[in-house]
């Protein structure tokens, strides 16, 4: 059979053929997304994101038939130095040949770097960075924006859900933030028409509380059981768990006096500590922490100076030793009276007896650098008495050491 007779009657397949091209492709921006639009003769179409130089191919949308010639793009496509939109039609499982815009850069700014924070007196928060400049690969593409559409800004989140931003002059490399709310936290982030990115280190603006407790008396050159608390918050809600913060025991004799500091100490923030001092007068103390700076590889954190308020505490003589010695005698032989306070002044104490009911004043007897001592004569007859000192307010070193009676001091003679 020939092959005429076996094809005849049959028709050759139709093959669809390839719809032409878009044309007039053009590219723009629109409140801040990507605009694309085109002609074509009523056809479907794909929209891609080509990287030239590379096989990577991906489709970001699909527009159909009926729909306008546009697409309005995210500028979500990555970070490149290199892309070009393609625009292809579609008829059935046929694409065109693309219609490509011109290669365009998705480059955002160079990530700045904080260099250093402080806090000043006032709770401004002084800031210094540095941001490598990226250079255009493509300089005038038809998505390039004008060097103003590039901004540094320091992001302030603040406590609850209130936040602050301060546009940075980018002439420069420091800028100093208006006093925030604490805890806070400040971020430098550099933006363009592609996105932003923040820089990794950031600056905690945080707060510091301390507590004392003095105890309302004290006795001459005995440790005062001062005792300190710090709490430590460098965000919002969470205590920090702390130790070796240096803090200062401060005091004063009088509320128009300047404080001065007399100890030095490590303060934590998990536990009560210790700032004992010698009771050496009258005083008003508080606690005083200077400011904080903590540098981490992420994180600057910044603390102010803070402090407690003024509690006082009343410093009486001590009464080293004293009394009859010995306490108890026999007649023919003899007892010594003595006592030695501190601080160790020249001053009169007066010395009282009890007569059974009170106590009644027998006379002054003078304390030399401190000391008193009295030679008893031998005793003759058998008799008891008692005895005890009074020593009145003194001055030390400008400090007022109240006055305070010594114990009762009794001998027997039998």
């Amino acid at each position: 059979m020939s092959a005429a007779l076996l094809t005849a009657g049959l028709q050759a397949p139709a093959w669809a053929a390839a719809p032409a091209a878009p044309t007039d492709l053009a590219v723009s921006w629109s409140s801040g997304k990507l605009q694309l639009t085109w002609q074509d003769a009523g056809e479907a179409n794909n929209v891609y994101v080509e990287y030239p130089g590379t096989s990577l191919v991906t489709l970001l949308a699909t527009v159909p038939s009926t729909a306008p010639n546009e697409a309005l793009l995210a500028t979500t496509i990555g970070v490149t130095d290199r892309a070009r939109f393609v625009v292809k039609s579609v008829t059935g499982s046929e694409l065109s040949e693309g219609a490509a815009t011109p290669e365009f850069d998705t480059l955002r700014p160079g990530q700045p770097v904080l260099q250093d924070a402080n806090l000043a007196t006032n709770l401004t928060t002084q800031l210094k960075w540095s941001q490598p400049t990226v250079t255009d690969p493509n300089p005038g593409d038809p998505l390039d924006l004008p060097e103003t559409g590039e901004t540094l800004k320091a992001f302030v989140d603040l406590p609850g859900t209130a936040t602050n931003s301060y546009v940075l002059d980018k002439s420069t490399t420091s800028a100093t933030i208006p006093a925030q709310a604490r805890p806070a936290s400040i971020q430098l982030i550099a933006s363009n028409e592609w996105g932003a990115i923040s820089a990794t280190k950031s600056v905690r603006l945080g707060t510091l509380g301390a507590g004392i407790t003095v105890p309302s008396k004290g006795i001459y050159s005995d440790r005062l059981g001062i005792k300190s608390t710090i709490d430590l918050f460098t965000s919002e809600g969470r205590e920090e768990r702390a130790s070796g913060i240096p803090v200062e025991l401060q005091a004063r004799a009088k509320s128009t006096d300047a404080w001065k500091t007399y100890g030095r100490y490590a303060g934590n923030t998990t536990a009560v500590f210790d700032t004992g001092i010698a009771s050496l007068g009258n005083r008003q103390y508080r606690l005083w922490v200077p400011g904080r700076k903590v540098v981490s590889t992420n994180v600057i954190a910044l603390t102010p100076a803070t402090s407690t308020s003024a509690k006082s505490s009343t410093t009486y003589v001590k009464f080293v030793s004293g009394g009859f010695s010995p306490s108890a005698v026999r007649v023919g032989g003899r007892s010594n009276l003595s006592l030695k306070i501190s601080p160790a002044v020249t001053v009169k104490a007066l010395l009282q007896g009890w007569n059974g009911r009170s106590w009644e004043n027998i006379g002054d007897v003078p304390l030399t650098k401190g000391a008193f001592f009295l030679r008893g004569d031998v005793e003759t007859e058998p008799y008891t008495v008692r005895l005890r000192f009074v020593v009145p307010t003194l001055v030390v070193n400008g400090l007022t050491v109240n006055a305070n009676t010594s114990p009762a001091y009794n001998l027997t003679v039998k």
